[in-house]
């Protein structure tokens, strides 16, 4: 019976195209720009041997950053490079690295966190080159804001009220002239009453 060589070739198909995983990595890959963000950096181990240092340089631009605690690391920090020592990450296995910060208002910008890895053997490898290479630092993308709009200035009084101040301010004018008109009647009967007396 012949062997079908269809299933070797699809097997060797998906190895010659299957993409490079991402060994470094920030999670959430994306956050709101200008909000506080807990951050998570996850670092894989692809030795036989366990990594045993990991070094971070945090992009500028972040602020308040306040590191959360990394079961098993010790971290140390100079500056904008944080390392952590002390734990180890195994074969196939992430190491995790969270914090809480808040990122620029840049939105559409990309935070670029380059890693140094060390293992117990003495290799360093370097992620630290662009999303294309074969190395690539872990990326945080920032998105749109979540704050608020501002709100609507109050709109204008409606036109009843205008009309009911008006009419109020009217009606004050003529009680007025009705006063000086009563008094000014007052004044001119007293006036005649006066002459007419004074008539032989």
């Amino acid at each position: 019976m012949k062997r079908s060589v269809f299933p070797i070739a699809i097997a060797l198909g998906a190895l010659l195209v299957a993409p490079a995983a991402a060994h470094v990595e920030a999670s959430p890959s994306k956050a709101p720009a200008d909000s506080v963000t807990r951050i998570v950096l996850r670092v894989e181990g692809e030795e036989s041997v366990p990594a045993v240092k990991v070094v971070v340089q945090m992009p500028i631009g972040l602020t308040d950053v306040r590191f959360l605690p990394a079961r098993g690391w010790k971290r140390a920090q100079s500056g904008r490079v944080v390392t952590w020592t002390g734990g180890r990450i195994p074969l196939e296995q992430f190491g995790r690295f969270p914090f809480v910060a808040h990122v620029p208002a840049t939105p559409g910008k990309e935070l670029r966190f380059p890693v140094i890895e060390t293992y117990a053997s003495g290799k360093v490898v370097r992620w630290i080159g662009a999303k294309s290479s074969d190395f690539p630092a872990a990326f945080l993308r920032l998105t749109g804001s979540k704050k608020a709009p501002p709100p609507p200035p109050p709109p204008p009084p409606p036109p009843t009220q205008a009309a009911r101040t008006s009419g109020s301010t009217d009606g004050g004018n003529g009680l007025v002239y009705w006063i000086v008109g009563v008094g000014a009647a007052v004044v001119a009967a007293v006036g005649g009453l006066v002459l007419w007396r004074r008539k032989p």
